[in-house]
């Protein structure tokens, strides 16, 4: 099972399956650990597609740069940060500029705090019904999404924003799924605040996003780029079609065999329990079948026109076939050539309805014309469709049941599955990478129990920031 090293030490081997940036966290954390304490662990990394990054990377299509939709930079780790900034990358700082649109008007995101513009009764409603939860000293039970969002917002804020985007967003009502829906990502209110939002335009920092970098130059990808720089054993555009637990080796669509004693996945949770060649997994891929996911059509168009310093727009009514769209031209200059603008929009489906592309893109023209954002479709120089089959995983009543019971199987062969889809949640970039680093460090941290290296572990240093 194991190589040996010209020191004759037996070298463990980690099989990372992906290199977006949950498996590049987890194969830089590996190169930091073996450069500090002298540890013999050897990394690969299979990555399917012929170049490294996951979602985290950007096309080229004529003098246009489109991201896999939104891909912005907010720092919430010292650790995160430091790397970033230490690639040498240039990044912009940007103030957010997000909006909402909804009953034909634009308000500031996020809506719990910026009903400023809004048709006066429905501003009245989300006031009124928000006071009433406001001064109850009783929640009342708590079971499901709907009831954390009306709860802490009230019934007219739930009515109007809360329950309509949510429910396009993920193709269900939130009343079929459960408050672990929330987490960070939802920017809380209070009653002042939400006054003062209603009174005049407010443009505070509320919420996780509220300050964001960005490369300079060369679209999101850049930084994936560098990250990659510092990394070896590589292998793109290769699948591991099979992992047999009982013998620890992956097998790739080359035929390939790899041996490993640990196995760190980063692509979708129910394609590595697919994957797993294993009589006693019958249970765990039962759970697996349970996981749901929305996808997501990706439509990117290049403007003639020049837009507002916008940054992103959320659209929660119906009428519009996309929950959101973003500006990569404002996020930098470089994304577009000179005098032009460009637009990403995310158009939630379920994967098993699938959806028709060239009527989301008709659609998608008609709407932009009807917000104002472009005059004419005849503005749209350029195109590019992405569609992303993970988009948004499914916070429903089964998934916290087959999680664990997923997760007790994997941990106890050694397998961790971690980032966005690994994991099943919702992460950012930051947690993404952060996910792969932590899955590495627990693993040096096992190697390490019957070994004597020299040195700070980087996992300790870790945990010390």
């Amino acid at each position: 099972m194991y190589q040996q090293t010209e020191r004759g030490r037996s070298m463990k081997n980690i099989v990372v399956i992906g290199a977006g940036l949950a498996g590049l966290g987890a194969a830089w954390k590996c190169t930091q650990e073996n450069k500090a304490v002298g540890a013999d662990v050897n990394c690969t990394i299979i990555e399917r597609e012929i170049r490294p990054g996951g979602l985290c990377r950007t096309e080229k299509q004529g003098d246009f740069l489109f991201d896999y939709t939104g891909h912005l930079l907010h720092f919430q780790s010292d650790l995160f940060r430091k790397l970033v900034f230490s690639l040498n990358t240039e990044l912009v700082q940007k103030s957010r500029n997000a909006w909402i649109y909804s009953n034909q008007v634009y308000t500031r995101y996020p809506f719990q705090a910026n009903l400023y513009g809004l048709p006066s009764n429905i501003v009245i409603d989300c006031l009124y019904e928000y006071s009433k939860q406001y001064f109850s000293h009783n929640k009342g039970e708590i079971a499901t999404f709907e009831d954390w969002i009306k709860a802490y917002f009230g019934d007219g804020i739930a009515r109007h924003f809360m329950i309509p985007y949510n429910s396009k967003i993920y193709k269900r009502h939130p009343r079929d799924m459960t408050p672990d829906a929330t987490g960070r990502f939802v920017p809380s209110s209070n009653l002042k605040l939400l006054l003062a939002g209603a009174l005049s335009e407010n443009s505070g920092e509320l919420g996780y996003n509220s300050i964001f970098h960005y490369p300079v130059r060369g679209g999101i990808e850049t930084i994936i780029k560098k990250i990659v720089s510092g990394l070896d054993n590589i292998n793109l555009g290769e699948t591991v079609a099979v992992v047999v637990p009982s013998e620890k080796i992956v097998i790739t669509s080359s035929g390939r065999h790899i041996p490993y004693d640990y196995l760190i996945s980063t692509q979708p949770l129910p394609l590595l329990v697919k994957s797993i060649e294993n009589d006693d997994a019958e249970g765990v891929k039962s759970a697996a079948e349970k996981l749901r996911h929305v996808s997501v059509l990706n439509v990117n168009f290049g403007f003639t026109a020049n837009i507002e310093k916008m940054h992103w727009i959320y659209t929660p009514e119906g009428g519009v076939p996309f929950h959101r769209i973003g500006f990569p031209h404002n996020f930098s200059s470089s994304m577009a050539p000179s005098g032009h603008s460009s637009v990403y929009l995310e158009i939630s489906y379920d994967p098993k309805e699938g959806i028709d592309l060239e009527r989301a893109r008709s659609e998608s023209k008609k709407a932009l014309v009807n917000m104002g954002i472009i005059k004419y479709v005849g503005d749209i120089v350029c195109e590019k469709t992405i569609d992303i089959p993970y988009g948004y995983v499914i916070f429903d009543k089964s998934r916290n049941n087959s999680l664990d019971t997923i997760k007790k199987y994997l941990e106890s062969r050694n397998i961790y599955s971690v980032g966005r889809f690994g994991s099943w949640e919702y992460s950012s970039m930051e947690d993404a990478f952060l996910m792969g680093v932590e899955a590495s460090s627990a693993i040096f941290k096992k190697i390490s129990g019957s070994r004597k290296w020299g040195g700070e572990s980087v996992c300790d240093s870790l945990h010390k920031e």
